[in-house]
């Protein structure tokens, strides 16, 4: 038999059920409170949490979910987990799904899905399986929107596309460098420039390139660039790997972090073409002031020789050639000459010394000048002469004193003898040649010897007037000949290396219509004038040794010192009936009017007057076409008696045939 419990047993039993249900419902108040907790959270969070089923059927979505794909919890009823992956990422997630199923957790998962309104979401995220005894149950993924940051990844790419497709398309040098001088990157126009490919570049240092006479200049430069935070000017000289000098210019500066260099960009520009342009204008300009400077000197010299060479040739008119004076006087005059030829080289300088051209070949020009230089000397010439060479329009005397310096420099480079080898091709250049010639048909001639070469420092100064390393040189060959061929609107170049000669080539353009170098016999005969004529010169002397040989031929004469005189001598010998038969006038007048502007006015008072110009500027444009200024003849200074007589006689001879046409009516004729 039981006994029933005690009031206070009962009592106690109470009690403590009682507080079992304040416990439970404590416990279960903090259940709901951290459910609630974490459903908030869930919620609220900024990324996009979703549950499905084994079979892809939704079973809870966040709030930011539905906010990213605008989907209701009533529309989710329908939709599966492949319903809202874009179609080109379905067979991807279907892969990765079958992984989860597996037990395979999956860290930064990323895919497409697509809203309510067609707008797709690239999403990166992370998901796992729920498993309960051994099955799957359910599957839980944490994702996050990126489709900005892929945007911006995106719009980052293409920027660098684009500035990448701007640095190989330009036509400036790029390069970025590292610390150490390793080159990190070059663009297109760099490699096409140098030689490199993209392989090769790694390898590379920038004093791998430098030039060896640039490299202590450069060292400097890249350690003041990678040491101060600036754009730097930088002009130095690489070289190419097919071993070109390429002479650069432009701006580099470099990229610190934390204080420290981390690369060094550079920008340059190939101004090799550009440099030789400026040093062949430089060249020009120099020349241009020497050429001011000696035609001066040439003019007044001229006058001297005029002088010296007039005299001697009246005193051999009264001396035998046997006689010992006579001979002397001819070694005289022969020095005389010889200083004439001086002054002409003088005068190739002069400003506005055209050159007389002639349309000629150039074969035997070049073989005589040679061999007059040659002859007696230990060097010979040998020639290779193309047997077609085209025609050429040049001044065959000043391209006769070009060969000869050339030929004379190579003899003096060669002072135990040797051969000075001497070439002629037909040469066709097009448009943008190395020469910065214009393109069309050329004649080069090349002289090479044999000698010990140029030293490289020389090399840039070989044409500058008075530049010699010979210790006989004058300095004024070479600059001649490149003075000349520049006034035939030619080129003149030199390659050499020490210990192996030189070879000047001159380009000569090319023209068609060949006509042949008339040459007329020097007159030995005794000079006979018959006639009165007026000599104009500001040289006393000149006017006074003119007199002279005038009276010993046989004229009249009377000397004037400028137009001014001139003109008032004309007009009161014409008055008085004892007109001038000739007027011999100086083309160029210190402080007065010289030739050119006399013999115009004297034609605007006599249409048939009779002028002979000369002039110590023996190549000024006057000279080469003096018809075209009104004058019958010319005669350059300095003159000797036969020269006078024969320009006097070739105007005063017609006299004797009546009604003869004035050469002053000529004056708009072209005709030398």
């Amino acid at each position: 038999m039981n006994e029933k419990p005690s009031y206070d047993e009962l009592a106690a039993r109470v009690h403590e059920l009682e507080r079992d249900r304040a416990a439970h419902r404590l416990r279960t108040a903090a259940l709901e409170e951290s459910v609630a907790r974490y459903s908030d959270l869930i919620d609220n969070a900024s990324d996009l949490i979703h549950s499905v089923t084994p079979e892809g059927s939704f079973l809870f979505v966040n709030q930011a979910w539905r906010d990213a794909l605008g989907y209701s919890d009533s529309e989710l009823e329908h939709l599966k987990l492949m319903d809202i992956v874009d179609e080109d990422c379905r067979k991807k997630c279907r892969s990765i799904f079958n992984c989860l199923l597996q037990g395979e957790r999956l860290d930064r998962n990323e895919t497409v899905f697509v809203a309510k309104d067609g707008k797709k979401i690239v999403v990166e995220g992370r998901c796992s399986t729920k498993f309960e005894d051994g099955r799957p149950v359910a599957m839980v993924g944490i994702f996050r929107d990126i489709s900005e940051r892929k945007r911006n990844e995106q719009a980052l790419r293409e920027s660098e596309q684009r500035y990448r497709n701007l640095f190989e398309n330009a036509h400036d040098l790029i390069q970025i460098v590292r610390p150490d001088g390793y080159l990190q990157y070059v663009n297109r126009a760099w490699r096409q420039t140098f030689g490199y490919s993209e392989e090769e570049i790694a390898g590379l240092s920038i004093f791998d390139l430098i030039s060896p006479d640039c490299r202590e200049h450069c060292l400097e430069t890249f350690k003041r660039v990678i040491s101060i935070e600036n754009v730097h000017y930088i002009d130095t000289v690489f070289v190419a790997k097919d071993g070109r000098k390429i002479i650069i210019e432009g701006n580099a500066c470099c990229k610190f972090q934390d204080g420290k260099p981390v690369s060094t960009q550079c920008i340059f520009r190939d101004v090799t073409e550009k440099k030789k342009m400026e040093e062949e204008l430089l060249k020009g300009q120099k020349l241009e002031s020497v050429g001011v400077f000696a035609g001066g000197i040439a003019h007044d010299f001229n006058n001297l020789l005029t002088a010296i060479l007039g005299n001697i040739s009246l005193a051999k008119m009264y001396l035998s050639p046997e006689d010992e004076v006579y001979k002397r006087l001819e070694m005289t005059e022969k020095a005389s000459l010889q200083a004439k030829g001086l002054t002409q080289q003088l005068l190739t300088f002069s400003k506005g010394g055209a050159p007389i051209k002639k349309k000629t070949t150039i074969t035997e020009l070049i073989k005589d000048s040679t061999s007059f230089i040659l002859r007696g000397a230990n060097v010979r010439s040998e020639y290779h002469l193309a047997e077609n060479l085209w025609p050429i329009e040049v001044d065959a005397g000043q391209l006769s004193q070009v060969t000869q310096n050339l030929v004379i420099n190579a003899a003096q480079a060669m002072p135990s003898g040797g051969t000075v080898t001497i070439r002629a091709d037909n040469v066709e250049l097009g448009d943008h040649n190395p020469l910065t010639l214009p393109a069309g048909r050329y004649v080069a001639i090349s002289f090479t010897d044999e000698g010990s070469g140029i030293r490289k420092e020389n090399l840039s100064r070989i044409f500058d007037p008075y530049f010699s390393s010979k210790r006989t040189g004058s300095g004024l060959g070479l600059a001649i000949a490149y003075s000349v061929i520049k006034k035939h609107d030619g080129m003149i170049t030199v390659d050499s290396e020490e210990g192996r000669g030189a070879t000047f080539t001159i380009y000569l353009p090319a023209t068609d219509n060949v006509a042949p170098v008339q040459q007329q016999a020097e007159e030995t005969r005794r000079p006979t004038v018959q006639g009165r004529v007026m000599i104009m010169d500001d040289e006393e002397i000149v006017r006074e040794i003119a007199a002279e040989m005038l009276g010993y031929m046989g004229c009249e004469s009377e000397g004037v010192r400028d137009g001014s005189e001139a003109i008032a001598l004309y007009l009161q010998a014409r008055a008085e009936g004892r007109p001038f038969d000739v007027v011999l006038m100086d083309l160029t007048i210190a402080g007065g009017m010289g030739g050119k502007e006399t013999i115009q006015k004297l034609l605007e008072l006599d249409p048939q007057v009779k002028a002979v110009v000369s002039s110590g500027y023996a190549n000024d444009p006057i000279m080469a076409n003096f018809t075209a200024y009104g004058f019958c003849g010319v005669v350059p200074k300095p003159y000797k008696m036969h020269e006078l007589s024969a320009a006097l006689n070739k105007i005063l001879a017609p006299r004797k045939n009546e009604g003869a046409r004035s050469c002053g009516n000529s004056i708009n004729s072209h005709e030398p």
